[in-house]
């Protein structure tokens, strides 16, 4: 058999080099080696190799037990190989499965024992499957809201029942207890309860200030326990201090309170703009209504006015009603009563107004120029010259004599149209006055009796040939008239 070693390797053996001779021969040998070993494929996986495949269901057991036979490992040693290589779930994972239920109470165990866990700190009971706390910051809380008894040293503990609201139910546990569960003692309990609860919001703090409730180190301290820094307590109780709103200040301006010119720097306070502030004076302040316009004008009233148009008290009664300036005048001048339109027909019909001032009290309690002036002329006869108040009372009597003459046929209508007009009718109104008499007259004719007729004819009233024509009219004849009237 010819020598697989290289020239020469075999002296460099035999004279017992060290490490380095060896070093040097081994890429020389690998070679071979390896072809050897191509041919001849009969190693076999270390047993520990196996068993993990096993474990990893990469092959079947039988087929370990073989491979591991071949290397001296009987079936239980293998077996004992294979469980070595299986895995469980960690000791958290495993707590995790067996709360949530996914894993029994031996499974659990078990994995703790594979991970070599000494069974002297093993817990199966429920005590250790739930013996997880809330943290320090919850348990400070259920102190606040009064979930948990307060300790001793809380100033004002929550009650424990409600009035009308059911009280959610308190949690029978020590709050200490669960601190020093959690490793902390009872003065870092205490700095969380402190920390935990809130005192009033800072806007409440500073009414409550003002109105005596609270006090000024009170104060500071619901700013501080508010997460807001003490530097900050004044803006803040500054901007909670009541002030009027932009509409009040405005009323003020209108009333006369404040000065107008001052307005635009007490709104500002509200964020509101000059040219908005000038608008809102606009809308707030009102006008008069349209009736009051129109008297006003007819009284002497000017548009626009300013209220220094109008003395006092008057302007300021006008200015506290809220009528801007521009429509005093008119307001004021609508300050008195008028007479109703009866009493201004009296007298115009007695003659004590002319038909101008007749006219101009129409329009002075708001009536229309056209109607003013027609109602005028009627009442008045269209007189406009006023004179001494005997003269319209003679026109009026002399008026009621004529109506009641020619009614009675006493005159003719050309004695009535100059008695008309000596008391004041215009010629061109006395024909429609005629007109409505001549009616009268002929209802009074109608409605005579014989007697009635007799009567007027002693009185003179009516003539012979009148009343026998009266008489005749009634079905009388005429010889029995003329002898009946004279009897």
């Amino acid at each position: 058999m010819s020598s697989l070693l290289p020239e020469g390797a075999g002296i460099v053996v035999g004279v017992g080099v060290g490490a380095a001779a060896s070093a040097a021969i081994e890429p020389a040998v690998e070679v071979p080696k390896q072809e050897a070993w191509a041919r001849n494929q009969n190693k076999i996986l270390a047993a520990t190799l196996m068993a993990a495949l096993v474990a990893q269901g990469a092959l079947e057991l039988e087929t370990g037990h073989a491979s591991a036979n071949r290397e001296g490992y009987t079936d239980e040693k293998f077996d004992h190989l294979v469980y070595l290589a299986q895995t469980a779930p960690g000791a958290s994972e495993a707590l995790d499965l067996w709360r949530k239920g996914f894993i029994s109470t031996d499974l659990y165990a078990h994995a703790l024992t594979k991970a070599a866990r000494d069974q002297r700190y093993v817990f199966t009971d429920d005590a250790y499957r739930l013996k997880e706390l809330v943290g320090l910051g919850d348990v400070a809380y259920g102190v606040v809201r009064g979930i948990l008894p307060a300790p001793s040293w809380v100033p004002v503990a929550p009650p424990t029942s409600g009035d009308k609201v059911p009280r959610f139910p308190q949690v029978d546990i020590d709050p200490l207890e669960l601190a020093h569960k959690l490793g902390f003692n009872e003065d870092m309990l205490r700095l969380m309860v402190g920390r935990s609860g809130l005192s009033m919001a800072p806007t409440m703090a500073a009414q409550a200030l003002f109105r005596g409730i609270i006090g000024p180190n009170d104060y500071l301290l619901a700013i501080a326990e508010g997460d807001l820094r003490t530097e900050w307590a004044e803006a803040v109780r500054e901007t909670a201090r009541q002030i009027l709103t932009s509409d009040q200040y405005t009323e003020a301006a209108l009333r006369g309170w404040i000065d107008v010119a001052d307005l635009p720097g007490l709104t500002a306070k509200h964020g509101l703009s000059s040219e908005d502030t000038d608008l809102l004076y606009k809308i707030k302040g009102r006008p008069i209504v349209t009736h009051q316009i129109t008297t006003g004008l007819a009284r002497g009233g000017t548009y626009p006015s300013t209220y220094d148009d109008v003395p006092e008290p008057y302007q300021k009664s006008l200015r506290e009603s809220n009528i801007r300036p521009e429509w005093a005048s008119l307001a004021y001048a609508n300050r008195y009563s008028y007479p109703s339109g009866f009493q201004i027909r009296a007298e115009a019909q007695a003659g004590r107004l002319t038909r101008d001032e007749t006219n101009q009290i129409l329009l002075e309690v708001g009536w229309s120029p056209h109607w003013a002036g027609h109602f005028a002329d009627s009442w008045t006869g269209g007189t406009t010259t006023s004179g001494d108040p005997h003269v319209g009372k003679a026109q009026t009597q002399l008026w009621t004599a004529t109506h009641k003459a020619y009614v009675n046929d006493r005159i003719d209508a050309t004695a009535a149209t100059t008695a008309l007009e000596t008391a004041g009718v215009t010629a061109a109104s006395v024909p429609d006055v005629l007109r409505v008499w001549d009616a009268e007259r002929d209802l009074v004719r109608a409605g005579l009796s014989a007697a009635q007729i007799k009567k007027a004819f002693h009185e003179a009233v009516l003539t012979v040939d009148e009343a026998v024509a009266r008489l005749v009219e009634l079905g009388w004849s005429t010889a029995d008239a003329q002898t009946y009237l004279p009897l």
